[in-house]
């Protein structure tokens, strides 16, 4: 070596050196509503001041249930479909690069027999977790979409028509007083109701009278609060609406932010009641995939009307379950988007996000990654790789106690697995490979052939990570008692030696043994002796500069 080299550093992190002044960053989300006709997905960017934005949406008209429900057994062919529109799905949200799925399954998977072989095939083909929600859950989270849009300045009932259930939610002075999850949806009463087409008087009737007994408590809770409008959510809601909206003349403007007298809108069910298919399909508000379960839902809201003469208006709204979704994950998810908030580079906030996924201890990791990090510009004259490795020690450091979610006493095998396999984005899988064993080897047996995971990396990938953990080792011992004991540290490096100068806030130890107990692996890998001995932190004198301190004089050879 030429020239010795010295460095010098503070070593204490009072909170965090690796997050940025930049704006704070949103998280990439897709949200999936696996509903019983079709399949919902929502990409957005998720803020941390509680807002979002929607990037991109795509609705898969699946079919869930089709002649299924009253089986409670979903069709081969039906998850046939269901399976190809999650594909497609997921597809498009790996295009906008989507960090964070939420899946929830609502009435034909949470009923069905072979619901769970559903969920199974979708985590296996596709690593999509999809949960099952009960029906009041789903009625929950539909008022909590809903009220995002809709001002309920009035006593209301809100309404979301889907295939399998209708979730009904009477709303009073802005707050969910009452909710049921009924099996109404439409392609269930369809199915069991519904023999002619048009809808015949007869059909009608039974349909009717069954809603009338279902819904008995709806109603007196709605008389109860004095209910005066009706709020819809969901496509046939919208579609129903949109039937309205079309026989009062208006072909250009949406049907949100509309109020429909209930005598107009009961008008436009009459027709949707009594068209034959064909006018149905070739009605412009009504998607043809609807068409034949649209008759349904316009008598259980044409029964609505008459049961509640108290209701003057109709309205739509443009968000659902799926909206309600993405707010619960936002309410739900506020401190770590805080924490995500200011890490834009995607590696840097991937590893950040496993690293409070798995309850890291954040002043240990960012104390032992500053420390490995200042190590290795020191010695980077000696190490056998990249100078971009310094980023790979720095994250292996910042996860190497991830393990501790696991067991303690092998937690460093468990933190090379959860790095392994924790899907961190934007590296490399020889990076991470590289991490993860940077992690797995700062404690316990050094490095070997026989090892599975290092012995199939190539002898130059092999040394690489022999240097990275005996540095991350030296810079682990260096905070043995993860209270940051350690506040400055100097280093210089000779020909022969690494020689460290500990200055620290107490008895210095604890430190000075673990790091020489522990820089076994790092002699080994650089060919150099680690010298560690405590110092002192120097006055300044009136020039503001700091001299070395006397005893550093004499111990660092020249």
């Amino acid at each position: 070596m030429p020239a010795p080299r010295e460095r010098a550093v503070c070593t204490l992190v009072p909170e965090t050196t690796y997050r940025t002044t930049d704006p704070a960053s949103p998280v990439r989300v897709c949200v999936i509503d696996l509903g019983t006709n079709s399949f919902h997905a929502i990409i957005v960017d998720a803020h941390p001041n509680g807002s979002y934005q929607v990037v991109d949406r795509l609705k898969e008209m699946v079919r869930l249930g089709a002649d299924g429900l009253d089986a409670n057994r979903l069709p081969d062919n039906a998850m046939d479909r269901g399976m190809k529109a999650l594909k497609r799905i997921k597809l498009l949200a790996e295009g906008w690069d989507t960090r964070e799925y939420l899946s929830y399954a609502t009435s034909a998977i949470r009923e069905a027999r072979n619901g769970g072989a559903f969920i199974q095939r979708a985590r296996e083909e596709l690593g999509l977790r999809i949960r099952t929600i009960r029906g009041e859950r789903e009625a929950q989270l539909i008022f909590q979409g809903v009220s995002r849009t809709e001002d309920f300045a009035e006593p209301s009932l809100l309404v979301d028509i889907g295939g399998g259930s209708v979730e009904f939610i009477v709303v009073d002075n802005d707050t969910d007083v009452y909710s049921a999850s009924l099996k109404l949806g439409a392609a269930r009463m369809t199915e069991r109701f519904v023999t002619t087409d048009p809808l015949s008087e007869d059909d009608q009737a039974r349909m009717r009278a069954h809603f009338k007994a279902e819904l008995a408590g709806v109603f007196d809770a709605c008389r109860e609060h004095g209910v005066t409008t009706i709020v819809g959510s969901s496509g046939t809601m919208k579609s129903l609406l949109r039937a309205a909206k079309t026989q009062r003349g208006d072909e250009t403007t949406a049907p949100f932010q509309q109020n429909f007298p209930v005598a107009e809108v009961r008008h436009a069910l009459r027709w949707v009641m009594q068209a034959p298919a064909e006018e149905r399909e070739a009605h412009p508000a009504i998607e043809p995939r609807r068409v034949d379960q649209i008759g349904a839902g316009a008598v259980l809201l044409d029964t609505l009307c008459a049961g509640l003469p108290s209701v003057q208006s109709v309205r739509v709204s443009r968000n659902a379950l799926r909206e309600g979704m993405v707010a619960h994950f936002i309410a739900t998810n506020y401190t770590r988007l805080q924490q995500m908030a200011s890490f834009r580079d995607p590696r840097r906030r991937s590893v950040h996000e496993i690293a409070y996924r798995f309850h890291w201890e954040e002043a240990h990791a960012q104390h032992v990654a500053a420390t490995a990090t200042f190590l290795f510009d020191l010695c980077r004259p000696l190490y056998d790789g990249p100078a971009s490795d310094a980023e790979l020690l720095e994250y292996a450091a910042l996860l190497h106690d991830v393990g501790y979610l696991v067991t303690h006493d092998e937690h460093h095998e468990h933190s090379h697995y959860l790095i392994e396999h924790a899907d961190l984005q934007g590296f490399q899988s020889h990076e991470v490979s590289i991490m993860a064993l940077a992690a797995r080897y700062h404690r316990g047996p050094f490095p070997a052939p026989s090892d599975d995971a290092f012995g199939v990396l190539s002898p130059e990938r092999q040394q690489r990570v022999r240097q990275l953990a005996g540095l991350l080792r030296v810079a682990e011992g260096l905070d043995r008692g993860h209270f940051q004991n350690v506040i400055a540290l100097r280093a210089r490096l000779v020909d022969a030696a690494l020689h460290l100068f500990l200055a620290t806030k107490g008895d210095p130890q604890l430190e000075v043994w673990s790091a020489k107990e522990e820089g076994r692996l790092f002699e080994k890998a650089f060919d150099r002796t680690l010298h560690v001995a405590p110092t002192e932190i120097p006055a300044h004198d009136q020039n503001g500069t700091a001299p070395v301190p006397a005893e550093t004089r004499e111990q660092v050879p020249r």
